[in-house]
């Protein structure tokens, strides 16, 4: 079980963390979820703190001498977990040559400061019945000008500030603006990154000394991507993983917060030894579901990208192995992959509800369903759902929308975005020009469409990739692959597609667009793909 190390403590000890969640979050509620939002503050939640502290291992605490890092400390929750293991182990005899424990948390809001100063307080005195000297280093200001400094311009060199022996973070998920100091400061060590939860565990392994440990929850959007390259090489190279875990619903981990992000927690050791297999779980994390895999399944080797793949499965291997082997990337089947240009709310004035003699039709993501794009009805208001029926029908040709207008062709169109607990994350529709008879049309910005040169592709070719894109396999293998809630242009090229004639032959089978199971027998049966029956 994940938290078992932390619900084995001893009652007396699970106060701190208990009094660090509630006042924390006092602090929070005292602000706007817009207000949160903008700084990045989403508030760790006590069952991932204790699931975190309880990561660390047993023989990494039993130290002389600990020094634990907390950037972005908010109320202290996180410092207050490890506080409750290390004491709770303590007092079982587990940690007999500790001695000292220095807590050093760093928060830049000023709201926090009362409450984590005092939870560092009761931390302290909580380590001191424990018979262990704590130093308390409370550091108002910001994380990322610390570090930079106590790494001394070598952000895996020596440094000249304190050495880490573990770390725990939850970071503030918030963009860097590119002219900004923190991104110069990064820059100054060679690290390129657009949003802070990056930069500060990049930081935090580096000020680790060898063998320090760092756990983390952070967005899974740094898993894939063209953004997060640079901080994926050095996580690999500098650390060794041993445990990540995936929450199956968006909500689970920040659900007071009310956000909708895909989070994972993970657990590693800075470099020391590399281990052949990994713990990989997902669930809650009273029950998880864990499974061991070799650690080349979670990072391939070979990989320049260093694509972090999260899969529990049992035909995770057999799923990444069939996509890895399709031969052709888009660009090698002379086909182009974009974002739909009409971005709503800058033509606000030119949207319509009704489809009229200037108008021409404007697709959102509803209108892909069942593997082909439906043209939207004449009327919002003739939807009889009120979600859907909000959004305009159509959009007015003018001098203004003209550049953003498309002739209607034969299109795979793809959501970008899943709805909340969506089963499926990719989601395409074939767009029949037939359908569509006035020539023009507008595609929204969160769609994604497959073309040629802004012209259409042939009839098989469009229901082959169609249904190569709804297929299990095509799904399955791009939740390990993406790590975002969106489906991306970027990644779209960087997936693997079978070639000009398989897919053709997949278009060409006569089956219902609208059956998985025909759809997955398909893929078995031309291209092989593993069978989901």
């Amino acid at each position: 079980m994940i938290g078992s190390n932390v619900r084995m403590n001893p009652p007396a000890t699970v106060q701190v963390l208990s009094m660090a969640d509630s006042e924390g979050w006092a602090t929070c509620a005292e602000k706007t979820r817009e207000e949160r939002s903008g700084a990045g503050q989403f508030f760790t939640p006590a069952p991932i703190a204790r699931c975190l502290a309880g990561w660390f291992h047993v023989k990494g605490l039993n130290r002389p001498s600990l020094h634990l890092l907390d950037p972005g400390a908010g109320g202290g929750a996180l410092t207050a977990a490890v506080v409750d293991r290390i004491t709770g182990l303590r007092v079982s005899g587990s940690l007999p040559l500790i001695e000292e424990i220095t807590l050093e948390a760093w928060e830049l809001d000023p709201a926090f400061l009362p409450a984590l100063r005092k939870n560092l307080s009761a931390c302290a005195a909580a380590l001191k019945k424990a018979g262990i000297r704590a130093t308390i280093h409370l550091r108002h200001g910001s994380y990322v000008e610390g570090a930079v400094e106590a790494l001394d311009g070598g952000l895996f060199g020596a440094t000249t500030g304190p050495t880490i022996t573990h770390a725990i973070l939850n970071p503030p998920y918030r963009k860097i603006p590119t002219r900004s100091r923190e991104r110069q400061l990064l820059h100054s060590l060679g690290m390129e990154t657009s949003n802070l939860y990056a930069a500060f565990v990049w930081l935090a392994l580096g000020q680790l000394v060898e063998g320090g440990e760092l756990s983390a929850i952070l967005p899974r959007s740094f898993c894939n991507g063209p953004y997060f390259r640079d901080f994926r090489r050095d996580l690999v190279a500098e650390s060794t993983f041993h445990r990540v875990h995936v929450f199956d619903s968006r909500t689970e981990a920040f659900g007071r917060d009310e956000v909708l992000q895909e989070n994972i927690l993970f657990h590693l050791t800075r470099r020391r030894g590399r281990r052949t297999t990994i713990t990989v779980s997902t669930g809650s994390l009273e029950s998880p579901k864990e499974v061991r895999i070799p650690a080349e399944r979670l990072v391939c080797p070979d990989d320049p990208e260093k694509v972090i793949h999260i899969a529990t499965g049992s035909d995770a291997k057999e799923i990444r192995d069939f996509i890895q082997s399709l031969p052709c990337r888009i660009e090698e089947l002379g086909i182009e992959v974009s974002t739909g240009p009409v971005v709503d709310f800058r033509l606000k004035s030119s949207l319509s509800s009704r489809l009229g003699k200037q108008e021409v039709p404007l697709l959102y993501p509803h209108t892909v369903r069942a593997g082909r794009v439906l043209a939207p009805l004449p009327d919002a208001s003739d939807y009889g759902d009120s979600r859907v029926s909000k959004k305009p029908v159509a959009i007015t040709v003018n001098d203004e929308t003209r550049r953003w207008l498309i002739p209607a062709s034969r299109f795979v169109l793809i959501k970008r975005f899943s709805s909340k607990e969506e089963k499926r994350r990719l989601v395409a529709g074939v767009l029949d020009p037939n359908d569509f008879a006035d020539g023009l049309i507008g595609i929204e910005n969160h769609l994604n469409f497959f073309h040629r040169k802004r012209a259409g592709l042939s009839v098989d070719m469009a229901k082959g990739l169609c249904r190569f894109l709804n297929s299990s396999v095509a799904d399955r293998y791009f939740r390990q692959f993406n790590g975002h809630t969106q489906v991306n242009a970027t990644d779209l090229r960087a997936f693997r597609y079978p070639d000009t004639a398989s897919l053709e032959q997949l278009g060409k089978t006569q089956l219902d667009d609208g059956d998985q199971t025909a759809i997955d027998r398909a893929m078995t049966e031309l291209l092989g793909a593993p069978s989901f029956a």
